[in-house]
């Protein structure tokens, strides 16, 4: 029927008028008898679950009995009212940890680390990975690396959550030793022969790789895939995860937005401590400074990422070197002008600094930051032949041609996941 159509009128007797003719179909549909939407069916359930609850004072279930009020949020006063109940090995490892993060706020290395090693005479087992920190900044990175490993371990295996700073941390350590090795033939043997046996490692479960894709934090996430894939030897992986993390910190700024979110913060920080690593000690240099401008006070914050820039350029005396970031926040500015002028076309070539392109036939482009544009093509470009290969063949791509074709397959499989291929 269409809602045109009436119901016929009923049948009547005498002196009875008839009913008016209805519709079939109401046009317009009480309030009463509208669908709920997803918002008010929670609200409808919710009152009639606290509705329910009004009487039942079954401990777990309801949030409180009737006449009793909460306990006043007073951290102090619960931290004093657990010192008072505590034993004293209980009272000595909570006074040396908190001395411990006290002095790693105030720089003072040494007196952390001794602090932090009190707290593992008293607990052998404590779960402590910011010693691992201080460890790292004293250069006992083979130390360093088995607190981190030891944390990370001891972290997945009781909260089921992935210890990504641990990873990154640690990884940081092992990365370090192989930089500070005097010539390339040497790191590549100490590398290929596997002769950083002392380095500890993170133990593995069937339910590691599931473990580590749950991690949340994007910046967190990205920066321990970039750690990871440079001990892997990944080097497509290592160019696109660095290109995310220089794409989420934006431009060398001399004043930087307030960073709510702490993700250029992170960003930054994370960057320069993979150059400091890796031995790419300018470029961490640019990264630590930028990271430094987006802090707050390092004594007062209460997350230790604020901290540890300042202590990154302290530990490294940094802060006397006459290099300023200015003159490159200002070419690369013209970079990116000279790059927005000229629309990227389909047969956007990948270019070597020779300049030359490729032969091989492009894919169109979507409009980019050019900043990650430049870190992939500069990646890339820092590659050798065999490295490029490698890297072709871990994607299952043809690992045949000169360099320039090489470069060029792997820049449009590496823009193609970053998503800025049409």
């Amino acid at each position: 029927f269409s809602l045109d159509q009436r119901r016929p009128f009923a049948i009547t007797g005498a002196g009875q008028t008839a009913k008016a003719p209805r519709l079939l179909f109401d046009t317009k549909l009480s309030a009463a008898s509208r669908p709920l939407s997803a918002a008010d069916r929670e609200r409808r359930d919710e009152e009639s679950r606290r509705q329910e609850r009004q009487k039942d004072v079954v401990i777990g279930k309801t949030s409180a009995k009737a006449g009793e009020s909460d306990y006043a949020l007073d951290i102090a006063a619960t931290e004093q009212e657990w010192m008072r109940q505590a034993s004293r090995v209980e009272q000595e490892i909570y006074r040396q940890t908190e001395q411990g993060m006290h002095f790693l706020k105030l720089l003072q290395v040494e007196e952390a680390s001794s602090s932090f090693d009190r707290v593992f005479e008293l607990k052998p087992n404590a779960y402590l990975w910011q010693a691992g920190i201080a460890k790292f900044y004293l250069n006992q990175l083979e130390d360093a690396a088995e607190i981190l490993a030891t944390s990370a371990t001891r972290f997945e295996s009781r909260f089921f959550e992935p210890a990504s700073e641990e990873r990154i941390w640690r990884n940081a350590c092992e990365l370090k030793l192989v930089s500070s090795i005097a010539t390339k033939q040497e790191r590549k043997r100490v590398v290929n022969e596997g002769l950083l046996k002392n380095v500890a490692q993170i133990e593995s479960t069937e339910n590691t790789a599931e473990l580590l894709s749950s991690e949340s934090r994007k910046v967190i996430r990205i920066a321990r895939e970039l750690f990871d894939a440079t001990l892997e030897k990944d080097h497509a992986w290592v160019i696109l995860s660095r290109a995310k993390l220089r794409s989420i910190c934006g431009s060398y700024e001399e004043y930087p937005v307030l960073d709510k979110k702490m993700w250029k913060l992170n960003a930054w920080f994370y960057l320069g401590l993979y150059y400091d690593a890796t031995g790419d000690i300018e470029e961490s240099k640019k990264c630590m400074k930028m990271a430094l401008r987006l802090c707050t006070s390092s004594t007062s914050a209460a997350d230790i990422v604020h901290t540890l820039p300042m202590l990154h350029m302290a530990r490294r005396d940094w802060f006397d070197d006459d290099d300023d970031i200015d003159d490159f926040a200002e070419d690369e500015l013209n970079l990116a002008e000279s790059s927005s002028s000229s629309k990227s076309a389909p047969d956007s070539a990948f270019k070597t600094k020779t300049k030359k392109k490729s032969p091989v036939k492009r894919l169109g482009f979507v409009d980019a930051n050019p900043i990650v544009t430049d870190s992939i093509r500069e990646g890339i470009d820092d590659l050798s032949v065999v490295e490029l290969r490698q890297a072709l063949s871990i994607r299952g791509l043809g690992v045949v041609g000169s360099k320039d074709i090489l470069q060029g397959r792997l820049f449009d499989s590496l823009m193609s996941d970053a998503g800025l291929i049409a």
